[in-house]
């Protein structure tokens, strides 16, 4: 999918950053059940110097040190997440100071915000994006850091993605990544980070299901058009009860295609980290009436990774070779 979108800066620090999409030389992913640390490094290409993986680090967390919440206490344990992010630092060797932050899916808000004009000025615009999104979050606007990006302006009509967090939500991560890490240059939630690997299509849609922690969230595409966002917590299931919700959600969202949004679904992408069981894939394939294709990252992002780095790579670190793709290292 080329999503010229994520190739600005989704920064969620200031009111609204934006500028060329620079990726750090680490990234850092925190999720629920795992952290992943990443290291980066400049290939040459025809073209330039095009980003490939250099090294992974995946370590586990114990239950109940990070709940994903837009409007709540993320992280229970500082201690243990600490923990973890020190042992995958050892790994990316960030001495920079300087990194991308990959968050849960249920840290933020995502939302797809239609206006008939927008204006110009990057201010004004930020200011009427805030005042849309008051709407859609718990808690108070003030306390909102916001992003947008414009991905529809057609005449008449323009689309923005918008993605919110709760400062204190955003600051939780920021103070348990200081010691380890420094501060985070950019920060997206780890499904946006997916989008690019999506193949280029007009036409027809694209559902993309991530399973990830116990959390399953819906992307459908249109060419460079995102028309939805869902993300739902499922909970730690045992794989027969995840099969039966994870397709009776797809089928909610691939239902709500159809009938609101009038959008054919053509293909269904799944990336389920660790990867699922293959009686989830068969049993969303009767359900969806449709096959399923697994999202996996390209290898070539991570061509000097031993073997077993690259089964790390291969299991858990498509968000990050979605980021890498088609931009340069900062």
């Amino acid at each position: 999918m080329n999503w010229d979108q994520i190739r600005q800066r989704l920064k969620l620090h200031v009111p609204m950053a934006v500028a060329p999409f620079t990726l750090p030389t680490t990234v850092v992913e925190v999720q629920p059940d795992f952290v992943i640390g990443m290291r980066l490094t400049g290939k040459a290409n025809g073209s330039g110097c095009s980003p490939c993986l250099r090294s992974i680090g995946v370590t586990r967390l114990n239950p109940d040190t990070v709940f994903p919440l837009v409007n709540g206490t993320n992280i229970a344990d500082p201690a243990e997440l600490s923990r973890a992010l020190e042992a995958v630092a050892r790994v990316t060797a960030n001495g920079t100071a300087r990194f991308g932050l990959l968050l849960p899916d249920g840290a933020v808000r995502v939302s797809i915000l239609s206006f008939e004009t927008l204006p110009e000025n990057r201010r004004e615009a930020n200011a009427l994006v805030r005042w849309r999104m008051k709407e859609a979050l718990p808690f108070p606007l003030e306390e909102a850091r916001i992003s947008h990006q414009v991905v529809v302006r057609e005449a008449g009509r323009i689309e923005a993605l918008a993605v919110a967090a709760r400062a204190s939500v955003l600051a939780e991560y920021e103070g348990v990544l200081e010691p380890v890490g420094g501060c985070p240059v950019l920060v997206v939630p780890a499904t946006l980070a997916l989008l690019p690997l999506l193949p280029e299509t007009e036409g027809t849609g694209q559902l993309l299901i991530h399973l990830c922690s116990g959390s399953m969230t819906s992307a459908v595409t249109e060419g460079n058009r995102l028309h939805s966002w869902r993300t739902r917590r499922l909970g730690p299931l045992d794989s027969n009860r995840l099969c039966r919700q994870g397709h009776a959600e797809a089928a909610r969202v691939l239902t709500s295609c159809r009938d609101h949004l009038k959008v054919d679904i053509g293909e269904v992408w799944l990336c389920a980290r660790p990867p699922a069981a293959p009686e989830l894939c068969a049993e969303l394939s009767r359900t969806l009436e449709r096959p399923i294709q697994v999202l996996s990252p390209n290898p070539e992002v991570a061509p000097a990774l031993a073997r077993e780095d690259r089964n790390l790579f291969e299991c858990y670190g498509a968000p990050a070779a979605g980021l890498v793709e088609n931009v340069v290292i900062d």
